[in-house]
């Protein structure tokens, strides 16, 4: 009877231990899910894209890049302001986004008038993507270009459009 109760014991003891390690095997945990929806991200034009006066002669390019700077091309005059456009983005706090500039060129028509001129050569300041204030949500950008100006390019006053689009990065 003593041998009997013995390896009851024994295998009672050895079929705990098999519970044991067959609990201790498996194991759970609970993760946590988030998500942050971002506010409606919006662009405003705060200012156009300003090439000055400009004498034609033969012709040639006026560049305004978006950091104020201004080159010319050819015999013509560029003179008087000249300015990059200028744009204000709101949305969420602390966000990046993404500036994506126009793929073809604009036309600017003559005023009353057919006669125009193209503009391409886009650059923005800062360029590509750049991070919304961490208080306001807001950020700044300028878009700069070059204008094609012919020979003896008619007089008057030329405008155009162009888009320019923002993204969360």
């Amino acid at each position: 009877m003593r041998t009997s109760l013995r390896l009851a014991v024994v295998g009672a003891a050895l079929g705990a231990m098999s519970f044991a390690s067959a609990a201790n095997a498996a194991t759970t945990a609970t993760a946590t899910a988030t998500a942050e929806v971002l506010s409606t991200l919006s662009v405003t034009a705060d200012s156009a894209l300003d090439f000055g006066q400009i004498a034609a002669n033969t012709g040639g390019t006026v560049t305004v890049n978006a950091d104020s700077t201004v080159a010319s091309t050819g015999a013509l005059v560029s003179t008087g302001t000249r300015a990059p456009a200028s744009f204000t983005v709101s949305g969420s706090q602390g966000a990046m986004v993404a500036v994506t500039l126009p793929s073809s060129a604009a036309t600017l028509t003559r005023s009353g008038g057919t006669e125009t001129m193209s503009l391409s050569g886009w650059n923005s300041n800062p360029n590509g993507a750049f991070q919304l204030d961490g208080t306001t949500g807001q950020g700044t950008f300028s878009v700069g270009g070059t204008l094609t100006v012919a020979s003896a390019q008619v007089a008057g006053v030329y405008s155009g459009t162009f888009d320019v689009s923002v993204e969360y990065q």
